[in-house]
């Protein structure tokens, strides 16, 4: 019995001393600031649901949680084959995926338009396995009865005075919102500056 009242009577100090410490580095302990945002500058990207290439539905919930996006809107007058901006997204591909992005495509385009560039973007006398083909879905914001481009009016991409849309590069972090946005002509940015927003966020 005595033996155990000396056991009790060590057993409360040495308790005191751990709950004294444990206090003291909570008080103490300095917790790593998360980096400033610009509340201003970040919003949620505008949901959407449009057809691809294929003319099957893609829905932008399908990525958020899972993937960082780039989300492009291009000029698709000429159809996707003529198109600079792609062209520099399917050249940059690899690096884009490096960095976890996942590219969506964005035009006025219809669906067999979006179809025909992406299978046959080069339509010369070179055999079918010489044919580019680009390695992301392509989408058709297709005008509504009383509505041009929604979606890319939603996201800026659209010149209100001219009425005509906007090319853009959208990047969007995997919580959905969009941290970084640049809009053609003049501020559109280049690959570089696209891989290195995406191996930013997260």
């Amino acid at each position: 019995m005595p033996s155990t009242n000396r056991r009790i009577l060590l057993v409360i100090p040495i308790s005191a001393v751990v709950i004294v410490g444990l206090i003291a580095f909570k008080l103490n302990r300095r917790y790593e600031e998360p980096p400033a945002v610009a509340v201003g500058n970040v919003r949620p990207a505008p949901v959407f649901k449009l057809y691809d290439e294929h003319s099957q539905i893609v829905r932008l919930e399908r990525y958020i949680s899972r993937k960082k996006l780039l989300i492009v809107f291009f000029n698709g007058s000429q159809g996707p084959e003529h198109s600079e901006l792609l062209a520099q997204l399917r050249d940059s591909f690899a690096q884009i995926h490096a960095a976890g992005g996942q590219i969506l495509a964005i035009s006025e385009s219809r669906p067999s338009q979006n179809r025909y560039g992406a299978k046959l973007e080069h339509r010369t006398t070179a055999a079918p396995d010489d044919e580019i083909r680009f390695p992301f879905p392509l989408l058709s914001d297709i005008a509504t009865s009383d509505v041009a481009a929604p979606v890319h009016r939603e996201y800026g991409a659209f010149d209100e005075t001219t009425s005509q849309p906007r090319e853009g590069v959208f990047v969007v972090d995997r919580a959905g919102l969009i941290q970084h946005a640049h809009l053609g002509p003049d501020r559109l940015g280049t690959t570089a500056d696209w891989v290195h927003e995406l191996e930013q966020v997260r």
